[in-house]
């Protein structure tokens, strides 16, 4: 095959079956690196390497992450800094790996007939890897995500295309649209960004994949560099505008955040639906060539180490792909409210102080810090809209904690009316169980969110249903959108 520069598993009876669950046990307790086999049919004849850190005690979040061509499973492993996330944050880590006699520059076949379509190839394979993990370990199932490199954010795209039931997010790290190309010659004028569609073209390829499906599709995070000359950059428009169509939103960015992070190079947009949902995000890193992009060190934002696709630009790809994700532990919890009155004055929000250390807050749009801003404690103003109230901690060593975010809903503001009892039911039924009715015509979007402001359920529910809903011990908030309706319902799990 040609190279392509897509860089980017009675008595005597009964001690059988004791025995088979010790040594099943035995088996899927293993922490570390662990190469897998006997995960499916593997129809792609892929490798599968799993990651589990020591010390996962509940369900836990599981990212699926693909290296680029010329690279392998470890090689990805050790430069992008997955693995030490997951020790740090307590996560799983699948690499799917590619083997010569699929592709001799071991890139990852995602534009080829047969190895790009839902339940075939190789993307039936990673789907394997995923069911495997999901059998043998307690995986978080509404927590699953897609990331990689090069010929891997190619697949990642591939991956949440075909399977958007399984994937809640993915991260593209220099990557290029789903069906992009469907042979060798078209992928290399898709790496010198020739291949341009119609939103609406882009996205129908991806809902083409499972055209009776009708839940939520994935929502997108993509990276890459302006003088990419592997994967050009224009990649990254076309990916937008397949995500955002997906998403039936324009291609207008909603925000837009230069020196993003406090670095100059990158700037971030911010792509939301109609409901106001954040569904696209691109970072540019400005003269970035083709690359994971690095922050490395052993501060709280930093990971990695710089190889020959992993490059030192001060922002790590792999960081933000995972707060993106919303799988961080934060370093310390936003005290201050969490639903307040549209227009409401005079809300303090406010983190344990540290010596030295100055902190960077943001607030919802129309909101306004009054005072505090730099110190561990804040003042602010709202207006009518919802939104994170977030807060980054740069310490004397330069060092910079968080991110770390609570979600603030704000009632009765424009646009959103009182709750009608007879339009949606948020019920307890107790202990962690809990069921969302509605009666209207439509769908409904339902968010549940933690105390630390993440969310932990967020999905569509069609009229006429309910929808049951298991949560760990905890304090919740469910906002239920339908229209201009809104509810907003604390939520207690006691057991």
């Amino acid at each position: 095959m040609k190279k392509i520069k897509c860089n980017v598993i009675a008595s005597k009876a009964k001690q059988s079956f004791l025995l088979l669950v010790f040594l099943s046990s035995t088996v899927f307790s293993q922490v570390g690196w662990t190469p897998v086999t006997g995960f499916g049919t593997n129809p792609g004849n892929l490798n599968m390497y799993s990651y589990v850190p020591a010390g996962i005690s509940a369900k836990a979040p599981l990212v699926v992450v693909m290296h680029g061509c010329t690279q392998n499973a470890t090689t990805v492993s050790s430069e992008s800094g997955w693995n030490t996330l997951a020790d740090r944050h307590k996560f799983y880590v699948v690499y799917p790996e590619q083997v010569s006699a699929n592709n001799s520059s071991y890139c990852f076949n995602w534009f080829q007939t047969g190895d790009q379509d839902r339940n075939q190839g190789e993307v039936l394979s990673i789907k394997q890897m995923v069911d495997y993990m999901k059998a043998n370990y307690n995986i978080d199932t509404t927590k699953i995500f897609a990331t990689g490199l090069s010929a891997g954010a190619c697949m990642t795209n591939v991956m949440l295309a075909c399977y958007p039931e399984i994937f809640a997010k993915g991260a593209v790290m220099a990557g290029a649209p789903h069906k992009s190309a469907t042979n060798f010659s078209q992928a290399i004028s898709v790496g010198q960004g020739t291949v341009t569609k119609t939103p609406s073209a882009w996205g129908a390829l991806v809902t083409a994949e499972y055209p009776s499906y009708t839940g939520p599709y994935p929502t997108v995070a993509v990276f890459h560099g302006s003088s990419d000359a592997v994967i050009n950059i224009n990649n990254e428009t076309e990916i937008m505008k397949q995500w955002t169509d997906v998403h039936a939103t324009d291609q207008t960015a909603d925000a837009v955040v230069n020196s993003f992070n406090g670095n100059s190079f990158v700037t971030k947009n911010i792509f939301n639906d109609n409901n106001g949902n954040e569904v696209v995000e691109t970072y540019t890193l400005s003269g970035m060539g083709h690359a994971i992009a690095l922050d490395t060190g052993a501060c709280y934002q930093k990971c990695g180490k710089t190889g020959s696709y992993a490059l030192e630009v001060y922002l790590s790809s792999t960081f933000w792909a995972a707060y993106f994700f919303d799988i961080l532990v934060p370093p310390y919890t936003i005290t201050g409210l969490q639903t307040v009155n549209a227009n409401q004055t005079g809300v303090t929000y406010s983190v344990a102080n540290t010596s030295g250390s100055t902190y960077n807050w943001t607030v919802p749009a129309g909101a306004t810090i009054t005072s505090g801003q730099g110190t561990n404690q804040i003042t602010v103003n709202f207006g009518t809209q919802s939104g994170y109230v977030e807060v980054t901690e740069v310490q004397n060593n330069t060092c910079k904690n968080g991110p770390t975010k609570i979600f603030v809903t704000v009632t009765n503001g424009s646009g959103v009316n009182n709750f009608k009892e007879e339009e949606i039911k948020i019920l307890q039924s107790g202990g962690n169980s809990f069921v969302v009715k509605t009666n209207k015509q439509e769908y409904c979007r339902v968010k549940i969110y933690n105390s630390l402001g993440a969310v932990v359920f967020d999905e569509e529910v069609l009229s006429n249903t309910s929808v049951l809903l298991r949560l760990d011990m905890g304090i919740y908030v469910a906002e239920v959108k339908s229209e201009n309706t809104i509810q907003v319902k604390k939520l207690f799990v006691i057991d």
